[in-house]
């Protein structure tokens, strides 16, 4: 991920928790801790790098993952039963797209995924962009980004991302350094459309 540290602004967060029944759930926002509730809470965003979430169960840390707030804009957490919360802009939330470039001077099989589907990609050749069909329940919850060894099905490297204004990333993993990057190339439009990984994993 990249490591920029800018100026931060303020989104506000609020919670849909009709699912939460006695669950001892807490967030932790770009270092802010945030509990449940029906309050709604401000918090600061990063302008130049991704935002980070901590989500923590029962006294246990089960998910970090990256987004991209805007700031000032509202947004909602619900905590569900189908990807256990998800998080979506009040207005005009949009799902995003994902290219990947496996740097390496091997002529590697791998394959590229994204939430549940798969595309074998080339080594040393950055793909197109691809997007992806959600499930319906569950559309804003968090999706995998990785990249894994397809002849012995071993992950190279991963991060949890979560899609809201139509985001464009590419995800980038290096084989000499052993690290990876994800970066945002922008915001995709509405009538723009992208191709879907093939296999369903």
């Amino acid at each position: 991920m990249t490591n920029l540290f800018g100026q931060s602004e303020e989104a506000i967060i609020s919670f849909e928790t009709k699912h939460l029944k006695g669950q001892q759930i807490v967030f932790n926002i770009n270092g802010q801790t945030i509990v449940p509730d029906e309050t709604k809470h401000n918090i600061k965003v990063h302008k130049t790098d991704f935002d980070t979430l901590v989500c923590s169960k029962n006294g246990k840390q089960i998910s970090v993952s990256a987004l991209k707030f805007k700031e000032n804009t509202e947004y909602i957490i619900r905590i569900n039963p189908c990807s256990f919360y998800d998080v979506r802009p009040v207005n005009n939330a949009l799902k995003g797209v994902v290219r990947y470039n496996y740097i390496s001077s091997k002529n590697d099989s791998i394959n590229a995924e994204l939430d549940f589907y798969s595309e074998k990609i080339i080594a040393g050749k950055e793909t197109n962009y691809y997007a992806f069909i959600p499930s319906a329940m569950c559309t804003y919850g968090k999706k995998k980004i990785a990249l894994t060894d397809s002849k012995i099905e071993n992950e190279i490297s991963s991060i949890y991302f979560h899609f809201l204004h139509g985001e464009k990333l590419t995800f980038i993993y290096d084989t000499e350094r052993k690290k990876h990057s994800l970066i945002l190339d922008g915001y995709i439009k509405k009538e723009e459309t992208y191709p879907i990984m093939k296999t369903i994993n």
